[in-house]
């Protein structure tokens, strides 16, 4: 079953910490998700799996730009979205009462389509593709299981009793290894290689799939400054999909 809100593993203080810091790494994110959202006019657009809903905030602040709509499953967390004044659904994606092509723009932002189930994703990913108009956009963020940051953070997230120290200097301000020392990360058991995804999202009828990447560095030095996106996804720590939902659509 996919994670659901209530066991989520998610603590709102330890999750605000890789915001605050690694604040290079959160603005070259920032800057990478407005990239891939802005591809073409963003339109009515939804946020899925906005944690605290910190960059929809960055978003309105600095592009004028408000989603119109969040859905966010974690209990420890959709308060602060609420907090913020975002039009917000509490539940799970595959759950969200989607209307047929109802968004311009879909988006899952920090891994949330890591919470979904392998056995549910692709048809979350159909519900997604119905609901956006045609020439609509669905978009995934993430950190890319193959890249260097990913590599380390599967490890922490495989072996939860691991002594953490030496690794405090790679990983500090990231959410799996902020989750407390011992505690399992139920949250995000359900993470593919960037391949793995474009091929379903190819399957699914989506076109013209773009990608941009940032965070470029190995671990040590990732936050050490402001990076914009670039083209592709094979270097990336962080790395956005933008697929298109084809305009003549059936």
């Amino acid at each position: 079953m996919t994670t659901d809100g209530a066991n989520d593993g998610f603590e709102y203080h330890r999750f605000e910490r890789h915001y605050t810091e690694r604040p290079n790494i959160t603005e070259s994110r920032l800057r990478l998700l407005w990239s891939a959202l802005t591809t073409k006019v963003p339109g009515r657009t939804l946020s899925i799996g906005a944690g605290t809903g910190d960059v929809e905030e960055s978003l309105r602040e600095r592009y004028g730009f408000t989603v119109d709509e969040i859905v966010e499953p974690s209990d420890a967390l959709f308060p602060a979205i609420q907090s913020k004044g975002f039009h917000a659904w509490h539940g799970i994606a595959e759950e969200y009462p989607y209307e047929k092509e109802s968004f311009d723009t879909i988006y899952y932002n920090g891994s949330s389509h890591g919470f979904i189930d392998d056995e549910n994703l692709e048809e979350t990913f159909r519900k997604n593709f119905d609901a956006l108009r045609p020439g609509g956009r669905l978009i995934l963020s993430d950190v890319p299981k193959e890249s260097t940051l990913g590599i380390l953070l599967f490890t922490v997230y495989e072996h939860p009793d691991l002594d953490r120290s030496p690794y405090a200097d790679l990983l500090s301000g990231t959410a799996f290894f902020d989750i407390a020392q011992g505690k399992e990360p139920t949250y995000k058991p359900n993470w593919h290689v960037t391949t793995f995804y474009i091929e379903l999202l190819e399957r699914i009828g989506f076109v013209d799939l773009q990608f941009r990447q940032t965070v470029l560095a190995n671990s040590t030095f990732q936050n050490d400054a402001v990076e914009d996106p670039v083209a592709g996804y094979t270097q990336g720590n962080y790395v956005a999909i933008i697929a298109t939902k084809p305009a003549a659509a059936h």
